[in-house]
């Protein structure tokens, strides 16, 4: 029963650290973004492993979900960064 209480929390605090991965969020905390990625992603893994070994597997469920989720976020951020080559350029004229 102890084990369902401390998952639940878990996944209420990993929810938690995700929305305070705002322009809000670091401003109310002080803190840089990259500092707030950081220390989610730890969470993320800590809160995996932690998972496996007490065999919480809706726990692993949402943190698999939050891990995917932040991995798509993170490919469609780098992939409007990208700079575009002479190449990828529309030609005029």
């Amino acid at each position: 029963m102890i084990l369902k209480v401390l998952s639940f929390g878990a996944i209420a605090l990993l929810i938690l650290l995700r929305l305070a991965r705002t322009r809000f969020g670091t401003r109310l905390l002080g803190v840089s973004l990259r500092v707030l990625n950081i220390v989610y992603l730890v969470a993320l893994v800590v809160a995996g492993v932690l998972a496996v070994l007490f065999e919480q597997w809706i726990l692993l469920t949402v943190v698999v979900i939050l891990l995917a989720v932040s991995l798509v976020e993170e490919i469609r951020r780098r992939s409007a960064q990208a700079p575009v080559r002479d190449g990828d350029r529309p030609r005029r004229g």
